[in-house]
């Protein structure tokens, strides 16, 4: 991994948003193309800072060999709390292909719990 090309960013939220302590931030490189979803993953960061404030940095390192020119390439973010998702990612940031940059600002938004 080290010496691999990167792919970074922010992620952040339009609303004020106060995270718990024990809240982690997860960015997925993920290869939309790709069809097998074992596959799919190409690399990914988990940030676990106490009290975390947004916008947060991250920094995902790929293997270059893994990238078809032809494949669409997004960011994904989610945050969670232990096994419940506070917020995910408000739409697709594409990267690497087609013109699209290896820097992306993800936008996250509140998931909203319906009973």
């Amino acid at each position: 991994m080290q010496g691999w090309p990167i792919v970074s960013g922010t992620v952040n939220c339009r609303e004020r948003a106060d995270l718990p302590r024990t809240a982690m931030v997860h960015v997925e490189l993920i290869d939309l193309s790709q069809k097998d979803p074992t596959k799919a993953l190409l690399g990914e960061e988990s940030i676990w800072p106490a009290g975390i404030k947004l916008p947060v940095t991250f920094r995902i390192p790929y293997d270059p060999s893994r990238i078809d020119p032809s494949h669409i390439y997004v960011l994904r973010a989610r945050i969670t709390d232990g096994e419940k998702t506070l917020f995910v990612s408000s739409s697709m940031s594409y990267v690497l292909t087609r013109g699209a940059p290896n820097i992306a600002d993800i936008v996250v938004v509140r998931v909203m719990i319906r009973y």
